[in-house]
């Protein structure tokens, strides 16, 4: 589930001919110590709590953006989900974090995938829902004045929400696994406007 090529060669072409950073942050390791071995535990600790993103000013991850509780809850899915952060891509000039959703007794078991990217400085909204709208398989419906949603090429829901937010254009593509079905358009809509407020 990635951003197609003609969604982000119009978002570049649109942003003009202005510089993306592609620099990518890795994860710091605390190097073992030799003097004492790490103590046992025969459960594992509990995940800590899920802490929204609000409008970073820089953009390092997908995942803090949404929690899995909150796709879980928008749909009345009594599963359990986790979520992975995948190591950043560089598509078109553009900067992709990507946050995978998937059940946590399965790591196969694909709920959603999230990617957040934004354009080099400030593009329409307008510009980018309609780019986005060519990617759909049927005809996108509108999820207020910044979101779509539609049914992806592969047979499931993409939810598509552009935001400016610090001088950029930011844009949050949701590809959930399941078909579009218009009696969740509530769920859709919760979460573009969660993700529109986080952006």
């Amino acid at each position: 589930m990635r951003l197609s090529r003609r969604f982000i060669a119009a978002a570049f072409v649109a942003a003009a001919a202005a510089g993306c950073s592609t620099g990518a942050n890795g994860a710091v390791v605390a190097p073992a110590s030799s003097s004492s071995p790490a103590p046992t535990t025969s459960a594992s600790p509990p995940p800590p709590p899920f802490v929204p993103a609000v409008s970073p000013a820089k953009l390092t991850a997908a995942c803090p953006f949404l929690d899995s509780a909150e796709i879980a809850k928008a749909f009345s899915d009594p599963n359990i989900y986790d979520s992975s952060e995948q190591i950043p891509s560089v598509q078109g000039g553009l900067t992709v974090y990507t946050c995978k959703y998937h059940r946590t007794d399965d790591d196969g078991s694909l709920l959603a995938a999230l990617e957040i990217a934004e354009t080099p400085t400030m593009v329409a909204q307008k510009t980018l829902l309609q780019v986005a709208e060519q990617e759909c398989a049927d005809k996108a419906q509108p999820l207020g004045e910044a979101a779509i949603y539609c049914l992806s090429k592969g047979n499931g829901t993409d939810i598509a929400v552009i935001e400016p937010s610090h001088g950029v254009t930011r844009v949050a593509h949701l590809s959930l696994a399941a078909p579009r079905n218009d009696g969740f358009r509530a769920g859709y809509t919760t979460l573009a406007k969660t993700l529109a407020d986080r952006l």
